[in-house]
């Protein structure tokens, strides 16, 4: 865990911090897509989507829509998982739902944006930008038009075929001294960010909520590996398998293959 005065652009917390300057999100939004965005307003911003009791909440970072009733998701992301694009499913998903939980007609549906900016080139193509619709595999040029779109951004790669802010975005997400006025304006607002004491206590505040859940993770972890260890050396034991409780003692793997065997983990 970083100091809070050490934090940068890619952390989530002061990246949802300085986006929720709508002059600094409306030009980012611009550049990664290459439009023109007149207005955008902030809709739910970092408030955790819940659509029941039992599903997976989701924090959302940046949360916008525009006056052309286009819904815009943006995330930082610096940690690659082989999970991100279900992520990014489930995120477009949930998005959805919240806008049609009242039961409205699915032409309620706006057009919707889920956009990674990742410090790490995921597919691993070299690309700067990947964008993902869904199109027919038989023939390309039909389009699903679900009005669905995934984007995911590489700051570290090839920036020949993009507009040169976007450029001087991601090399600065990337490290990079701020060179374009927007991302000094962005470095600002960083910087500014790290002395607001009030957001620093909610910093601090929402790390020891996660290392408590964290810790209780690992507790609740550690409680049920014992109570499934105890339960093979019951068994071991009763079948007088004493060389194989001395070698599962020593070997983790062997331990867990005893336990599948009998069925006391899957």
């Amino acid at each position: 865990m970083k100091k809070y005065e050490e934090l940068d652009i890619t952390d989530p917390f002061i990246f949802a911090k300085v986006m929720s300057e709508k002059e600094l999100c409306k030009p980012l939004l611009e550049n990664i897509l290459n439009i023109k965005i007149r207005d955008i307003v902030y809709v739910d911003y970092e408030e955790t989507i819940q659509m029941t009791a039992k599903s997976k909440g989701i924090r959302l970072d940046i949360y916008v829509e525009d006056d052309d009733n286009t819904v815009f998701n943006l995330e930082m992301q610096t940690t690659t998982y082989k999970e991100l694009p279900k992520r990014s499913r489930y995120y477009q998903g949930i998005i959805d739902l919240n806008m049609i939980e009242k039961g409205e007609s699915y032409d309620i549906l706006k057009e919707s944006y889920v956009i990674f900016i990742c410090t790490f080139d995921f597919f691993e193509k070299g690309r700067s930008v990947y964008e993902f619709e869904n199109v027919c595999l038989e023939d390309s040029e039909i389009k699903l038009n679900d009005g669905t779109h995934k984007i995911f951004l590489n700051t570290k790669g090839d920036k020949s075929d993009i507009n040169e802010e976007l450029k001087s975005l991601l090399e600065y997400f990337d490290g990079s001294e701020p060179e374009s006025e927007l991302t000094r304006r962005i470095d600002i607002k960083v910087i500014a960010a790290r002395k607001n004491e009030r957001w620093r206590r909610e910093y601090m505040s929402l790390q020891m909520e996660m290392n408590l859940k964290y810790r209780e993770g690992l507790k609740d972890g550690e409680e049920k590996g014992q109570e499934n260890t105890n339960k093979l050396i019951k068994i071991l034991l009763k079948e007088k398998r004493y060389d194989d409780l001395e070698k599962s003692a020593q070997d983790i793997e062997y331990q867990n293959k005893l336990m599948k065997e009998y069925k006391i983990i899957d």
